[in-house]
């Protein structure tokens, strides 16, 4: 627990200088008999004496703690966030304000109780984002527990971890106040999916098998056979027992276990979509869409995997093909873009900022892909790509670009790698 001095909305009465002054003039006053000016002194000196005293003790033998089980949430759903508040102390707490950090993106708020404030960087050494959740409580006793629940609501896609908090309390003249920041032993962690549409994965599946072998719909894996079942018209003759049927045992049908082309793998170049504003409407939609596709693809049995540039709190990171699609919208709600200006093409217009490209660990990158029947490369238009290119050693036969603006058949050309267009 990291302890703090007197906080900044005190009053200058509680200040050292002016505890000082007062204690002079109280001094002077006496030696000079004014009794008059002697006692108004000694009364200012008692007061801002007694309120610094009072509210530097306030924070001590205070601990907060925080009951809310980790949760993956989509929008709209709700959790219960409890808090106990202990003070371990004989001395009550007049009042008691907890602070905490900020959501990114509002992701995961309070529905009420909870107040938005201003927060300057030198008051809270825990964080610097500039603002922070309020909430106030009156009158703890000594030695007193108290406990407050409150509903919380995911709101965005985004990640909301409560590791630490600040508490702030002061004096019962209202002169003093000092806070602390602590760090919670039990870290909760909030993760708000992005938001799922019902999409139509149509032309996914039938790419993605018509590049295996040329067949259509899951394959039989001829090795495994799970089990048997008569012979029905319209069923294939290749899947006929026929040792059964030479032995005039009827005719039956093997049955095999049925598995899945190759995986696809997604690669979001987040970097493509920066704008000079801060309008990022376009990103949350195709980050919404891309998780619909990949909850859809996974209910279809379908492995996908996904690889995203280095963000702001996070590396580059790839997910191999896997059928969890916990970890993969995980991934995608922690994902922020840099927004990266490019220094050697700053232009005081505005609509012409270049913005840097993604950053991929190309090795890595490579890797995760190797397994993938298909790659889909996702980006805003075909512009930055055909100025840079693909990550250096994609292979374009088994990639598909997807854009969420219209791509011309110019730019098509150009890239030569076939392209889709996916937005609502």
């Amino acid at each position: 627990m990291k302890k703090r001095g007197i906080g900044g909305f005190s009053s200058i009465l509680v200040s050292v200088p002016c505890i000082v002054v007062f204690f002079v003039f109280t001094v002077a006053a006496s030696i000079f008999q004014q009794v008059v000016i002697a006692s108004f002194c000694l009364f200012v000196l008692l007061i801002g004496g007694l309120s610094r005293l009072w509210g530097e003790l306030s924070v001590r033998k205070v601990s907060v703690e925080i009951f809310a089980n980790s949760k993956h949430m989509f929008i709209g759903d709700e959790a219960e966030v409890s808090f106990r508040i202990q003070n371990e102390k004989l001395l009550p707490l007049i009042w008691l304000e907890l602070l905490l950090h900020m959501p990114r993106r509002e992701c995961f708020m309070p529905d009420e109780d909870f107040e938005t404030i201003e927060v300057a960087m030198n008051e809270v050494d825990a964080w610097n984002d500039g603002k922070a959740l309020k909430k106030r409580f009156a009158f703890i006793m000594g030695r007193d527990t108290l406990t407050w629940s409150g509903r919380w609501s995911a709101r965005r896609r985004g990640i909301y971890q409560v590791d630490s908090l600040v508490i702030r309390a002061g004096d019962g003249f209202g002169l003093a106040q000092s806070q602390t920041a602590t760090q919670l032993i039990e870290i909760p962690t909030f993760v708000v999916y992005p938001r799922i549409y019902n999409v139509d994965i149509t032309q996914f599946l039938v790419m993605q098998w018509d590049g295996t072998g040329g067949e259509r719909g899951f394959i039989d894996d001829l090795t495994v056979m799970r089990g048997l079942r008569q012979y029905e018209t319209g069923d294939s003759w290749k899947h006929i027992n026929w040792r059964m049927a030479a032995r005039q045992q009827g005719m039956n049908i093997n049955l095999y276990e049925t598995v899945t082309p190759k995986a696809i793998h997604f690669i979001l170049d987040g970097e493509s979509f920066c704008n000079p504003t801060d309008d990022d409407s376009e990103l949350e939609e195709i980050i919404s869409l891309l998780a619909s596709i990949l909850m859809r693809l996974t209910d279809a049995k379908v492995l996908c995997g996904l690889s995203v540039p280095r963000s702001k709190h996070m590396p580059h990171t790839d997910i191999l093909a896997t059928t969890e699609t916990a970890e993969l919208l995980t991934l995608l709600a922690n994902y922020d873009i840099l927004s990266e200006r490019d220094p050697e093409a700053e232009n005081e217009d505005i609509r012409k900022v270049v913005f840097l490209p993604s950053t991929f660990e190309i090795r890595s990158l490579l890797r995760a892909m190797q397994n993938a029947g298909r790659t889909y490369y996702i980006a805003k238009n075909a512009e930055g790509l055909k100025a840079r290119g693909f990550p250096h050693g994609i292979d374009k036969t088994k990639t598909i670009l997807i854009t969420y603006d219209e791509i011309s058949d110019e730019d098509v050309y150009a890239l030569d790698v076939k392209c889709i267009n996916l937005r609502f």
